[in-house]
């Protein structure tokens, strides 16, 4: 079902500046088509693509046994399963960045997941056995693609996959194709704002873009800092959310499929990228990696100015605790067009 409203933009430092939303529920959150005001002639093209979500679902969730995800968690392990082009391709992106990030980003994780008790919003502390046993179901090297007959296998059985950490992101990529190949250039979506695509300067008069906020990464009802987006991608990363205490330890939701154990030394990394995807998996897999590791790869890609580590010095945004309960230290990689910087922060720029 569609919802569609005009409301002002509180992002927007232009005053009583309108826009449109059109917002569809999918994937366990709100996707929302926001449109420049007036924009009625891209109201019914926003609504049908919209609605083209609950195909993209029906393919990728685990949570319908139909699914060609849950058909290939079903029977992968004992012969080869044919699935659509669609997620064929996703599939081979997500060991794309797998290898990119040395496996920090899996989509194999999921056992690792369910035994620390976040598939179920419920966080324990697994046993060091009950880490290894669900270790030994994790591996993207253990999924193999055939890509002439657009198949999906597994080499170990009772393994699992789970596209949570790019299916968003690739429903975002297929929504914004399909809007600008209908004539509608002026846009953002976003999936429940930790990832967003913007396409056009809704500013009037301007090309800067559409104003967006960053959400504080430990208290989502303040903001951080605002920015521009314009003709690309942000997804953010962090477990501000989704946590618990153990002993008085913090453990966060991402899992380093590597180790078993919560990742990072971030409280949220932002990416801004050209793809959604991209964004999604590169922002999970460099959180996972950490700051110093991040640092690393981009002085190495910076040095050897090759090509293909290009997204390593993708604009990001680094959130670090600070000294005091809820301040936040900022780095920035690349250049950022802030609408406002964070304010109570220590903030670098590096480029």
């Amino acid at each position: 079902m569609n919802t569609i409203e005009t409301v002002s933009s509180d992002d927007d430092p232009i005053p009583e500046s309108l826009i449109t939303q059109i917002s569809h529920r999918a994937m366990a959150t709100d996707f929302v088509v926001m449109l420049p005001a007036p924009a009625a002639d891209a109201i019914n093209i926003a609504v049908e693509t919209l609605e083209t979500l609950d195909s993209i679902e029906s393919d990728l969730t685990i949570y319908q046994p139909g699914s060609e995800i849950s058909r290939i968690n079903r029977e992968a392990a004992d012969r080869p399963v044919r699935v659509s082009r669609r997620t064929f391709a996703l599939l081979k992106r997500s060991l794309f960045w797998s290898e990119r990030t040395g496996g920090a980003f899996d989509i194999t994780a999921g056992p690792l997941i369910e035994a620390w008790g976040f598939t179920r919003r419920r966080g324990r502390k697994p046993s060091r056995d009950e880490i290894i046993a669900a270790a030994g179901l994790v591996g993207y090297q253990k999924v193999s693609l055939d890509s002439e007959a657009d198949a999906v296998s597994f080499r170990v059985a009772g393994m699992s996959i789970n596209l949570g950490a790019i299916g968003k992101g690739a429903a975002l990529d297929c929504l914004a194709r399909q809007l600008k190949s209908a004539g509608v250039k002026d846009f953002l979506i976003h999936g429940g704002n930790s990832s967003m695509i913007a396409a056009g300067d809704q500013s009037p008069g301007s090309d800067l873009g559409w104003a967006v906020g960053l959400a504080h990464p430990t208290k989502p009802q303040r903001r951080l800092a605002g920015l521009w987006l314009r003709n690309s991608a942000l997804s953010t990363s962090g477990s501000g959310k989704q946590f618990f205490h153990h002993r008085g330890r913090r453990y966060g939701h991402v899992i380093d499929p590597r180790t078993g154990y919560p990742a990072g030394d971030l409280l949220s990394l932002t990416v801004l990228m050209p793809g959604a995807a991209d964004a999604d998996a590169c922002s999970t897999g460099l959180f996972v990696v950490g700051s110093a590791a991040i640092q690393s790869l981009v002085e190495r890609a910076t040095a050897e100015a090759r090509d293909v580590d290009s997204w390593a010095t993708s604009p990001m945004i680094l959130a670090s605790s600070g000294h005091r309960q809820d301040d936040v230290d900022v780095e920035t990689i690349g250049s950022i067009r802030w609408i406002d910087p964070p304010k109570k922060s220590t903030m670098e720029e590096r480029v």
